[in-house]
């Protein structure tokens, strides 16, 4: 499967928001209350969902599952132009109940939908990417020689094709 070069660019930095938001300066596990700080900004972030729409999408990191995978999947590749609607797709995700009031809101927005589509997208992708993660510690404690190739292989075998 194909990822979008939509999906790839926004993936990059999705990954280092969360990454800045998980541990403080001492290397502490802040991530739950810099979320909740996050979420506090809501309005401040609203403008963001067309231009930057991964910076305001961390809000919704760990309150989004995937029921069925394989309908989010299908628009890895596409653009934001070749997005459903949400009602076409919304059966297939279920937020955090503290998010639900907030999706309803989004849905109004323009643009509202193509986020919650991206932001439902960027964070299935990154719990992929969590696991592709610990597969590469876990191999780097088996002494892999070359890690890149054994994750990028551990995408292929996903079924990921990014280009």
């Amino acid at each position: 499967m194909r990822i979008s070069r939509y999906f790839t660019d926004l993936m990059a930095t999705y990954v280092a928001d969360i990454d800045d938001l998980k541990t403080d300066s001492g290397g502490d596990d802040v991530l739950a209350d810099r979320l909740k700080e996050k979420r506090s900004q809501i309005p401040d972030l609203m403008p963001m969902i067309n231009t930057n729409p991964e910076m305001m999408a961390v809000i919704f990191h760990r309150s989004i599952k995937v029921k069925k995978a394989a309908t989010i999947l299908s628009y890895l590749d596409k653009e934001p132009s070749k997005f459903p609607s949400w009602a076409s797709i919304a059966d297939s995700v279920q937020f955090q109940p503290w998010a639900s009031t907030l999706v309803d809101q989004l849905k109004t927005e323009a643009g509202g939908e193509q986020f919650l589509l991206t932001t439902v997208m960027l964070e299935h992708l990154y719990a992929l990417y969590e696991v592709s993660e610990d597969a590469a510690e876990e191999m780097e404690m088996e002494e892999s020689d070359d890690l890149a190739e054994s994750g990028g292989e551990w995408m292929a075998e996903q079924g990921f094709d990014s280009h």
